[in-house]
């Protein structure tokens, strides 16, 4: 093996253990914390419990608060405690009493704030800006009447598609007909508070009381639920009613820290024993699955802790599932591995080989099952949402581990198989045989 080959394995392995160090405890100079651990990391509401708050929906005068005036609330709280990443909520809407509660983890990485402090905000009265590229507020929500859901046939590119038809007052349909002239071919990003929700383009200048705003094109039920969500947030920033918070208080974990501390020691015994199974089986590729599943799972658990992203007992299922295709997609590559190199394939022939053949299979696998998961992300909701992420995230760091990252170390030591290929997992009974035939 050439000196420049070790180097790299040397460096490969010492990677391994600062990642490892660093998604265990974390980066700390003097007493602040450039990167966190594992630690800090922010459990849900299943583990660790949290605080559940009560809004009380109250109109003004001669005002009628509706169902639909309280689905809008709903949709504006979500997108305001995502925006925290928060994702293990849950949200209950009372219309007989005109109340929201509000259920979100408690922060278990930094027990000095009061969890309380979590909700500050989200019953203040949306913002709703329609803006230029630029950033400049073009009008907001006082300047829109209404923002409605609707399939009817109201010019040539809305007929027959869901689409959003917005009302505008005298002063927003002045201000409206001013910036779409400005705008033609160009987007008017909207935004609900500082999160742009769409950046709908203007097609021509409208100087009318009523607008539609499209939504591309794509299955009808996916278009249907994207236009009412923009409808129920583009209308929420001039809801007729008040929400005042009359009652805060502290709920406990579903299943709590002893189930926490379970899932991670079977995590532990788990890895250990798939780390032992690949080596035994393809011995020095499976000291490349152990080095690079390592590697792989720090930066999950790097991303998770310094993202802020709750982990729930469902968001470790989909961090478990996300490591199986990690090692699923390792044996794919090291059995071609194999196969080349009993055919007496020459040992960097056989490496690409090995790795071309087996890509597309790799690839495909994990495709499908990162659709599924930014499926459950965009139309889930709370846990759903939270395990669709993780397995996302575990999806996508999949392939850099199996395509790469494994690639890089096992190309080192590959010069080796020149030598013996009982090393990578070829038994020395069939390499003699092969030898003396």
């Amino acid at each position: 093996m050439k000196k420049d080959n070790i180097i790299k394995i040397v460096i490969s392995i010492i990677v391994m253990l600062l990642l490892g160090y660093l998604a265990i405890f974390g980066l700390t100079i003097g007493e602040k914390t450039i990167i966190k651990g594992a630690k800090s990391i922010k459990t849900g509401l299943d583990i660790s419990g949290g605080v559940t708050i009560v809004y009380q929906a109250e109109a003004e005068e001669g005002q009628e608060i509706t169902v639909d005036d309280l689905e809008k609330s709903k949709a504006v709280i979500t997108k305001r405690l995502e925006a925290k990443n928060i994702y293990d909520y849950i949200i209950r809407v009372d219309s007989n009493t005109n109340q929201i509660n509000v259920e979100i983890p408690t922060d278990t990485s930094d027990t000095s704030v009061d969890p309380l402090a979590a909700v500050e905000g989200l019953d203040r009265t949306a913002v709703i800006q329609f803006r230029d590229s630029d950033g400049n507020v073009l009008l907001q929500g006082s300047d829109i009447k209404s923002a409605k859901y609707s399939e009817d046939a109201v010019d040539s590119t809305g007929i027959g598609k869901p689409h959003v038809v917005l009302t505008f007052s005298e002063e927003g349909q002045v201000k409206f007909a001013e910036a779409t002239e400005k705008l033609v071919g160009k987007p008017m990003p909207i935004y609900l508070d500082e999160d742009c929700i769409t950046e709908p383009v203007v097609n021509s200048k409208i100087d009318s009381s009523t607008a539609i705003i499209t939504v591309g094109s794509g299955k009808r039920a996916e278009m249907e639920a994207i236009a009412r969500e923009y409808a129920m947030l583009i209308d929420s920033g001039s809801l007729p009613f008040n929400l005042n918070v009359i009652n805060k208080e502290y709920i406990g974990p579903y299943v709590g820290q002893q189930a926490l501390d379970i899932s991670v020691k079977a995590g532990v015994v788990a890895l250990i024993a798939i780390a032992l199974i690949m080596i035994l089986i393809y011995r020095l590729p499976g000291v490349v699955s152990t080095i690079s599943l390592v590697i792989y799972i720090s930066i999950l658990l790097l991303i998770i802790s310094n993202t802020g992203i709750s982990l729930t007992l469902s968001g470790i299922a989909g961090l478990i599932l996300s490591i199986g295709m990690a090692v699923d997609g390792n044996v794919i590559i090291f059995e071609r591995l194999k196969e080349e190199l009993y055919q007496k394939v020459a040992y960097k022939k056989a490496f690409e080989k090995a790795y071309k053949n087996a890509t597309s299979t790799i690839v495909d696998g994990n495709i499908t099952t990162l659709i599924v998961a930014l499926v459950l992300y965009l139309l889930g909701s709370g846990m759903i949402k939270g395990f669709g992420l993780v397995l996302a995230l575990g999806v996508v760091f999949t392939l850099v581990s199996s395509l790469l990252v494994s690639r890089f170390i096992l190309k080192q030591f590959m010069p080796m198989a020149n030598k013996t290929t009982f090393l990578f997992g070829i038994k020395k009974e069939v390499e003699k045989n092969d030898t003396k035939a």
